[in-house]
């Protein structure tokens, strides 16, 4: 029993020696369980809020200063949303976006008022229209005469206008007719003349007839003008009526050519006309210039067209640039805004004696 027991004794020494001894060495081993491989002790950590970092601006290469200086916006931080203190990134610089410089520009400095030495007295000068000096001293147009059929011009016959003028005077004379085939249709001649002065402003009509032969049947009308009362006498013979005679009134005829005296600016025009039956206000639009084809070639113009009104008939004028502004296109619209007929000049002679 004695012996039993020593040698359990000396057993437990010997145990005890061997596991310092191992425990000193590091010489522990041993391969881990199946158990050990596939739940392994997760290592805890836990992350505390960080104190923001600093944020390191990058260094910037000056360039010399310059004016006008540019001013880069300051970059911003990126805010983010609250999250669990576990989660919390770190705060990160970022970056500034290119943004637009916002350009300081330097003003000018005013410069100081002028200093009037001199001032002149106000000039009651009023330049008159700027006219072409007067109508050639005789001159004649020839046009073709169409007439529109299905809204495409068709030749019926020919206008002749011829004009003279002497001693600061003007007769002006326009005839057409039918041609062939046209003859036996309801159009017949139509004759229209003016005559009167030519002054500084241009044509001052003192006499205007109109002879429109329809179906054989002429109409018959005329114009007087007295610019001593300001006074128009007009109509057909039966049925005559006076009007108040403003400045620059104008006949049919007359007032074609008063265009090409006095070419009107760009824009809106009145001019009082009377073909001998009514007198009314024209109100005409000029236009940009403009090349029409013509029989004579491609011709520059300054289109004035009046300004149609609902139910009435309206005329609109082509005047050449290159011939003294000679009306070298007329069209007649009819009370439903289409084309009637028009006449298209073929030949123009012109001459000084």
């Amino acid at each position: 029993m004695k012996r039993t027991r020593s040698s359990s004794l000396l057993a437990a020494m010997t145990l005890s020696v061997l596991a310092h001894a191992v425990t000193l060495s590091g010489g522990w081993l041993s391969l881990p369980s199946e158990q050990t491989r596939a739940d392994p002790t997760p290592l805890l950590a836990r992350l505390q809020p960080a104190a923001p970092a600093a944020i390191i601006k990058p260094a910037v290469k000056r360039a010399p200063v310059i004016k006008p200086v540019s001013v880069a916006a300051a970059p911003s931080l990126v805010k983010t949303d609250a999250l669990a203190p576990w989660a919390q990134p770190l705060a990160i610089a970022q970056a500034p976006e290119p943004a637009s410089p916002e350009v300081v520009t330097a003003q000018p400095e005013p410069l100081p008022e002028p200093v009037v030495v001199a001032k002149a007295v106000p000039s009651t000068f009023a330049p008159e229209p700027a006219l072409i000096k007067t109508l050639p001293k005789r001159g004649r147009i020839t046009y073709a005469l169409n007439y529109y059929l299905s809204s495409l011009p068709t030749t019926i016959g020919r206008t002749i206008q011829t004009w003279e003028a002497a001693d600061n005077t003007y007769k002006l004379d326009s005839l057409s007719e039918t041609v062939g085939l046209a003859r036996l249709t309801r159009f017949g001649p139509r004759v229209y003349h003016s005559s009167g002065a030519v002054t500084a402003r241009g044509l001052l009509p003192k006499s205007f007839t109109s002879r429109v032969v329809v179906s054989g049947n002429a109409d018959d009308s005329a114009a007087q003008f007295d610019w001593d009362k300001n006074t128009l006498q007009f109509g057909r013979a039966t049925d005559r009526k006076d009007s108040a005679l403003p400045t620059g009134a104008q006949d049919l005829l007359s007032f074609m050519y008063q265009l090409s005296l006095a070419p009107p600016p760009r824009g809106r025009v009145q001019m009082p006309v009377t073909n001998g039956v009514r007198f009314e206000s024209y109100e005409l639009g000029v236009f940009d210039e403009e090349t029409i084809e013509t029989p004579l070639g491609n011709l520059r113009t300054l289109p004035v067209k009046q300004v149609r009104q609902a139910g009435s008939e309206s005329i609109e004028v082509w005047l050449a640039a290159d011939y003294h502004y000679l009306p070298v296109r007329i069209r007649f619209i009819g009370r439903d805004g289409s084309p009637g007929g028009e006449q298209v000049a073929t030949e123009i002679s012109v001459g000084e004696k």
